[in-house]
């Protein structure tokens, strides 16, 4: 863990109202950020965006080629190579029309979705990736295990 890190967090909600604590998320992602970043790093900034599946779809199309929604995207700018001191991570944007569809179908509460993506994104922004094989995917949902568990172990 690297507690000596600064965490900057940019969170845009486009949104609106929800159960989600802009100032909770934050703390999270400092949280988080703190547990996944190798020591070298003495600054790192993250912006979230949570918008709608309409918006989420123009830059699905516009970013990514793809004209549909989804319920998380992560544009990263991270690099371990050179070992640049301080950097931008990223960005990760959420779908919330989206994550409280999945969160009733699978059963469980918006702010248990709202962090699995959260924490999903922010997993593919430091290069995890659980589409290249099943070895990378086991290691990807190690991860999310883990960063969730700092989320709600408390």
């Amino acid at each position: 863990m690297n507690s000596s890190l600064m965490v900057v967090t940019h969170w845009n909600d486009q949104w609106g109202k929800s159960e989600i604590r802009s100032e909770l998320v934050l703390e999270n992602c400092e949280r988080i950020l703190k547990f996944l970043s190798p020591m070298f790093l003495q600054s790192l900034e993250l912006s979230i965006l949570v918008v709608d599946d309409h918006l989420m779809q123009e830059i699905n199309l516009e970013r990514r080629g793809q004209n549909k929604t989804t319920d998380v995207l992560s544009f990263p700018l991270y690099s371990e190579s050179p070992p640049i001191p301080f950097q931008i991570l990223g960005e990760v944007i959420i779908s919330m029309d989206t994550c409280i569809l999945q969160a009733k179908e699978i059963g469980h509460s918006l702010v248990d979705e709202f962090y699995r993506l959260l924490v999903h994104g922010i997993l593919h922004l430091f290069g995890y990736d659980h589409e290249t094989n099943e070895e990378d995917a086991i290691l990807m949902r190690k991860k999310e295990d883990e960063c969730l568990d700092l989320v709600f172990a408390r």
